[in-house]
């Protein structure tokens, strides 16, 4: 009896062992990857030269802004002009530093939407490439060693949520979207220029 306990325990661990060793773990860089994309290269391109006009357009605000601190400068230093004038001069110029914060606010907006809309196409080539080289070679997990994410993993497999749920008689909230739409099974690192 205690032989036939035995050769069940021993076949149940080759069995495990087995299983084990089926599953295939990668590692990935999506910083490398992405940056080696001309996509992203050109996405970068695209973002630095929408950053360049709107500097300049700053720049051609400020300039005004100054010209205009300076001319209320000189006449609230000048007893013969009228307080009238002076304070008309006052509120141009917080009126014109109202502008300045406003654009520079769009302009941020814009910049950033600008990256999403040309990051997402980047995105989800990136996370197909990683799924089909997964699926291809066998691979259960990839893991970004830049983020310290996981790349890819195979959906339903070794899911153990229900069953850490169970353990502290806990039932799961309500499911919402997560990352308006972008595959669950990866993503590549968000890039903050």
């Amino acid at each position: 009896m205690k032989k036939t306990v035995l050769g069940v325990i021993a076949v149940m661990f080759a069995f495990i062992g087995t299983t084990t060793a089926q599953q295939k773990i990668g590692q990935i860089n999506s910083i490398e990857v992405l940056q080696a994309m001309p996509e992203f290269k050109q996405m970068q391109a695209d973002i630095e030269k929408s950053k360049q006009t709107y500097t300049k357009a700053l720049e051609g605000m400020y300039a005004d802004y100054q010209k205009k601190q300076a001319d209320l400068q000189e006449k609230s230093k000048d007893k013969s002009i009228p307080d009238a004038i002076v304070e008309t001069l006052v509120q141009d110029l917080q009126q014109t530093q109202q502008r300045i914060q406003e654009f520079q606010g769009k302009a941020d907006e814009d910049i950033q939407k600008l990256q999403q809309d040309k990051l997402k196409p980047i995105n989800e080539k990136y996370v197909k490439a990683v799924k089909d080289v997964a699926s291809t070679n066998g691979y259960t997990y990839i893991l970004d060693i830049a983020s310290g994410a996981m790349a890819y993993y195979t959906e339903g497999q070794n899911d153990v949520t229900d069953l850490v749920m169970k353990k502290l008689g806990v039932t799961a909230a309500p499911q919402t979207p997560v990352n308006n739409g972008t595959p669950k099974s990866g993503t590549a690192p968000k890039t903050g220029n």
